[in-house]
């Protein structure tokens, strides 16, 4: 990284405003003396030419009381003015290194809180995380991350579904925990879906690589591929998709099913529209749909569906009711799968 970057971090940790990583960073680029010795040697070159040359004496004279008491009698020379002034610096920011190593410690030895993002149905959430990451949270889901979220790894846990944009760093894995499964990612994208009302776990790659796994599998997957986890089986399933960018679709308010079962689309609509939803006709989950729905109203999602299969729907206050039409069910019949 450029010099400036770190004299920025310098000048947050003064001023109380670095987060624990930032000053992990700020000690490691002061533990390297090439580094360090080459921006000290420039700071002092810009100061001395600016400075009174009687302060300038008078400021040696102070510091070398302060650092050398013992040897006020030494006498120096002229053309060893710049020496002392390397001698100072490299005291003072090893003072100030170890310092910062204490502080450090100390950081990352205190419990940090869990934080937690609760989003509720009909809604969503983008956060970015400490480590500069973005997350898109999804309706009714939660994001919980805290002290296993540090210096060495990148952990969170999530109920629900979110979409991630993680930032590269290869000493720190970036990790999402659910009940069944782990996804391990260092610098890349993905959606993971995981809602307790549905009877599996999802995980589609849109850039990068991830490992999934679970307590029986470890799957690697290439972009534009998913892993699904049957909760009852135990078993993970990996496959191809045509387009995974469409799975986080959601972030921009559509909606996009690929041949998705009637009974996981409801549930889809009971999170995103704030609803409930009954199937008075129990063949009718097992219909599915593909396609993408825009920005619209639940009426509108609710009639494009029933233009591609036998289904009508009655709307009583607050609830859906959704049930097969027996007259033209015939017609598609082939719609199941």
């Amino acid at each position: 990284m450029e010099r400036n970057y770190y004299i920025q971090l310098f000048d947050k940790f003064l001023q109380k405003q670095a987060t624990s990583e930032e000053v992990r960073e700020l000690i490691l680029w002061l533990q390297n003396d090439s580094e360090f010795s080459a921006w000290a040697d420039e700071e002092w070159n810009i100061v001395s030419s600016e400075m009174n040359p009687e302060l300038q004496q008078q400021l040696f004279e102070k510091i070398k009381a302060k650092i050398e008491p013992q040897k006020k009698a030494v006498q120096i020379k002229k053309h060893k003015l710049y020496v002392w002034p390397m001698r100072i610096a490299a005291t003072l920011l090893l003072m100030l290194a170890t310092g910062l190593s204490i502080y450090f410690h100390t950081v990352q030895k205190m419990t940090m809180p869990d934080m937690i993002v609760a989003v509720e149905k009909g809604q969503k959430a983008n956060v970015t995380l400490p480590d500069g990451s973005k997350v898109w949270v999804n309706s009714d889901s939660k994001l919980t991350y805290g002290s296993r979220f540090n210096s060495a790894e990148r952990v969170l846990r999530l109920e629900g579904e979110a979409y991630f944009e993680v930032t590269p760093d290869k000493e720190r894995p970036f990790i999402v925990e659910t009940n069944n499964i782990s996804v391990r990612a260092l610098g890349t994208s993905f959606d993971v879906k995981n809602y307790a009302d549905e009877d599996h776990i999802s995980t589609v790659l849109m850039t990068g690589k991830v490992e999934v796994k679970s307590d029986k599998d470890c799957i690697i997957l290439e972009p534009n591929e998913k892993v699904t986890f049957n909760k009852a089986t135990g078993h993970m399933r990996k496959s191809s998709v045509e387009n995974a960018v469409g799975y986080a679709n959601w972030k921009f308010n559509i909606l996009s099913f690929n041949a998705e079962t009637f009974e996981n689309i409801a549930h889809t609509l009971e999170r995103y529209y704030n609803t409930q939803i009954a199937f008075e006709s129990e063949p009718l989950k097992k219909y599915r749909f593909t396609g993408s729905i825009g920005n619209t109203s639940l009426e509108s999602v609710l009639q494009i569906l029933s233009l591609t299969s036998p289904l009508s729907y009655e709307v009583k206050d607050s609830l859906i009711i959704l049930r097969e039409n027996i007259t033209q069910k015939k017609y598609y019949e082939n719609a199941l799968k």
